[in-house]
């Protein structure tokens, strides 16, 4: 069979008046032009008068090269941008000048004519730090291009009857004058954003680029999941848009840690620049995916339990353990572990006044005697004041690692069948967090987002089931009562809970099974009261995270009343949801050794 030339060919304009300066940049974009599967036909003018005969004589270019300078008495650059734009704005014109010093507001004259950019001719020649290369000129006229005849066929289409993709959609194209349609505005920008992200990537031959809702992002950023399709090949990409930039810089930096430490093939590595959006001030950056991929809240729909449980074991076993290494690792105090920030705050603030009651009738169906604190006092006292329930307020110091930070079931992606291997994505917290940040935050997720979705979610009746479920996501209280899994999810949740002293490290860690027990409870409590609060979890399952919230803290405080100073466990009654005989077997620091756990000198304090 004969091969298909696949090369696309465009024409360039090029319009200088010095000979010389001709040839360099003819060849130097001949060659980066050849890098990305394209060919130049050239033009060249010495002058705007023949420029601009030959833009009303000829077909429409690709793209332009104006010199803003073109001799003494003749016309400038500016008249050829003119010509260009009155033929359309078909062509990318780039306008350039070696002369800056003369023309101080070159720049400015040509964007307002009409020219897409303008810069210094010397730092496009020397490719200049901050400045634009003769290959970022090649990869703006292929996106121009690619915009132009959209990917030669490619066609950009988004999910149909996705409403969290026209959610994002309609916010992303909001404001905007009225009766205009926000959904269309989203798609433009959208659409502009990822076909500059992938622009790199992009060979002619495509033919479908398709959108769809992956994940709510951070700092109001959102993540979509972008199909790339050539014939019966697909390659799929993470694209997480945001107005923030300092939040995607920012996000770039934390994921090049977290890549180092983790590794390319437990990690999405967002790569490349940051691309922009000028008219709606939105910024993008994108990330290669496995072709296939689903977020793990959606390949629980359809896995079997043995495959839910291989999966918890790679991602815990395998892929985050290696964030507990020796050099991860630092001491901070209990009262800043336990610190909440000024908005959540008010967000439990806000959630108490609107569920209290509802509360109230929960934590009595659960078991709350009549005398014991009123769950919303409980509640209360520790967001505000860091005090576990009996006025107990820890001192001492705990262990931070270098975490992930925002482990969520739609920041976990999984690899489809036979190899059902999961990878990270969205790294944009990682670093220093207590050592159970990452596991509370999954199981919590996973509890109130995906265990027992939809329906379920929003009956009244639902919320004690839940709140007692989330009482046994303890070792020693599911040795004492344990159910068996009724599906996927509930396997995947109890291979963590009952292997997390392992998946911890909590014997490098060295810490009593008191320690590691009571510091659980109170991430979990955490966890609950901070994912219980959010905007848009269902009023059922507010109410139940917080009731069991109320009662993790309860656990917690029992635990940690048995440490004493020594760090030693008490020799007193197992805390309420522990078997007879505690079952967490890890290993206690040798008498005086100097390798105890930061917390084993914590002692309680009644507030």
């Amino acid at each position: 069979m004969e091969a298909v030339d696949m090369t696309l060919e465009i024409r360039g304009l090029l319009v200088d008046d010095e000979a010389g300066n001709t040839p360099v940049i003819r060849d130097s974009m001949n060659l980066e032009f050849e890098e990305i599967g394209m060919k130049v036909s050239w033009t060249v003018a010495s002058d705007a008068t023949s420029a601009r005969k030959t833009i009303r004589d000829e077909p429409t270019f690709e793209f332009a090269i104006v010199d803003y300078g073109l001799g003494e008495g003749q016309q400038n650059g500016i008249a050829v941008v003119e010509a260009l734009r009155a033929r359309g704005a078909d062509t990318y014109v780039l306008v350039i000048t070696g002369l800056g010093n003369h023309y101080p507001n070159f720049r400015e004259e040509a964007i307002r004519a009409g020219a897409d950019e303008a810069v210094i001719r010397s730092i496009l020649n020397m490719g200049r730090q901050g400045g634009m290369t003769f290959r970022d000129l090649a990869n703006k006229v292929r996106l121009h291009v690619a915009r132009k005849r959209d990917f030669e066929g490619l066609k950009v289409t988004f999910t149909d009857d996705d409403l969290a993709l026209e959610s994002t959609l309609h916010q992303v194209g909001s404001p905007n004058p009225p009766g205009a349609d926000s959904v269309a505005i989203g798609k433009d920008i959208v659409r502009s954003l990822a076909l500059d992200c992938l622009a790199p990537d992009y060979r002619p031959g495509a033919t479908a680029l398709a959108v769809g809702y992956l994940a709510p992002g951070r700092s109001g950023a959102y993540v979509c999941r972008v199909d790339h399709q050539e014939g019966r090949a697909t390659t799929s990409y993470v694209l997480k848009i945001g107005l923030d930039r300092r939040a995607l810089e920012f996000e770039l930096a934390a994921n090049k840690k977290a890549l180092h430490l983790l590794g390319a093939g437990d990690l999405v590595g967002f790569s490349g620049q940051i691309r922009s959006h000028q008219e709606s001030g939105y910024h993008a950056i994108a990330a290669r995916l496995a072709t296939g991929a689903h977020t793990l809240a959606d390949w629980l729909d359809d896995a079997t339990q043995e495959e839910a449980e291989h999966v918890a074991r790679i991602l815990f076993g395998s892929q985050l353990i290696k964030l507990f290494a020796p050099g991860q690792r630092e001491t901070r105090p209990f009262d800043e572990w336990l610190a909440a920030t000024p908005v959540l705050r008010l967000r439990v603030l806000d959630t108490l006044t609107l569920y209290g009651d509802m509360l109230a009738t929960v934590r009595a169906e659960a078991g709350e005697a009549p005398g014991e604190p009123a769950a919303c006092d409980i509640l209360t006292t520790f967001v505000n004041q860091g005090v576990l329930p009996g006025g107990l307020r820890p001192e001492g110091t705990t262990t931070y690692i270098d975490a992930f930070g925002d482990l969520h079931s739609t920041n976990v992606l999984v690899y489809p069948a036979p190899d059902n291997r999961p990878v990270l994505v969205d790294a944009s917290m990682y670093g220093p967090h207590h050592w159970a940040t990452d596991a509370a935050r999954l199981v919590v997720d996973l509890v109130l987002s995906v265990r027992r979705a939809g329906v379920a979610s929003l009956d009244w009746a639902d919320t004690t089931e839940v709140s007692a479920y989330i009482a046994g996501l303890c070792r020693t209280a599911r040795s004492r009562r344990h159910v068996p899994p009724a599906d996927s999810v509930d396997a995947f949740i109890g291979h963590v809970v009952d292997n997390l002293p392992t998946y911890v490290n909590a014997e490098k860690l060295q810490m009593t099974s008191e320690q590691w027990h009571w510091q659980w409870h109170a991430a979990l409590a955490k966890e609950l009261i901070r994912q219980g609060t959010r905007a848009g979890l269902p009023a059922p399952r507010a109410a139940a995270a917080l009731s069991a919230a109320v009662r993790q803290l309860t656990f917690a405080a029992d635990a940690f009343s048995r440490i004493d100073y020594a760090g030693r466990t008490a020799a007193v009654p197992p805390p309420a949801c522990a078997a007879a005989e505690p079952d967490v077997t890890v290993p206690r620091p040798r008498a005086g050794g100097s390798g105890a756990e930061p917390g084993t000198d914590a002692q309680p304090r009644r507030s």
